[in-house]
């Protein structure tokens, strides 16, 4: 049996401090919704939903193509989004006098007031964060970060989704 330096080990253990904490940051971005007030006849929209006009409020007005990929959805599961939050007044459809066969969709003023109420509750949490590092080690929590968000979006961009899901059992992985 080998035993690991400890540089190997220090890796590791971030490996697995990292890997543990991921499925949380997703949890608490999809939910990082701050609560509204109930209104009579006010039903709250699914995170999915919040999701859109998030994607919409940080990117402008959007084809139904680059809206489902840059969610990274399909373009049914987009469609399916738009039509609920356009019903619910919170969404723009038009097609561009250019190309007829395109269907541009943008928010409304009430979805881009609640994209950014929930964007700027989020940038609080983040700078309290990084107000407890130094400069040093929150420039280089924001470039690891950077850099993750990039190799996973090349990957996604380069791999089907039958090649997603299975992978542990395409490699031979032992515990």
């Amino acid at each position: 049996m080998q035993v690991a330096s400890e540089t190997e080990t220090l890796s590791r253990q971030q490996m697995d401090q990292v890997l543990e904490v991921l499925p949380t940051l997703r949890r608490w971005l999809l939910r990082s919704v701050p609560k509204a007030p109930r209104q009579e006849g006010i039903v709250p929209l699914p995170l999915s939903h919040v999701r859109v006009l998030i994607h919409l409020y940080q990117r402008g007005p959007l084809t139904m193509g680059q809206l489902a990929h840059g969610l990274g959805i399909s373009c049914s599961a987009a469609t399916e989004c738009v039509a609920a939050l356009e019903g619910r007044g919170r969404i723009l459809k038009h097609r561009p006098q250019a190309d007829r066969r395109q269907v541009v969709v943008s928010l409304t003023p009430e979805a881009e007031a609640a994209a950014s109420r929930v964007l700027s509750y989020r940038k609080v949490v983040v700078g309290d964060v990084l107000r407890h590092l130094s400069p040093m080690e929150a420039e280089a929590f924001v470039k690891g970060l950077l850099l993750l968000a990039l190799k996973a979006e090349f990957w996604m961009d380069h791999t089907d989704s039958s090649q997603r899901a299975p992978l542990a059992e395409k490699e031979d992985i032992r515990a």
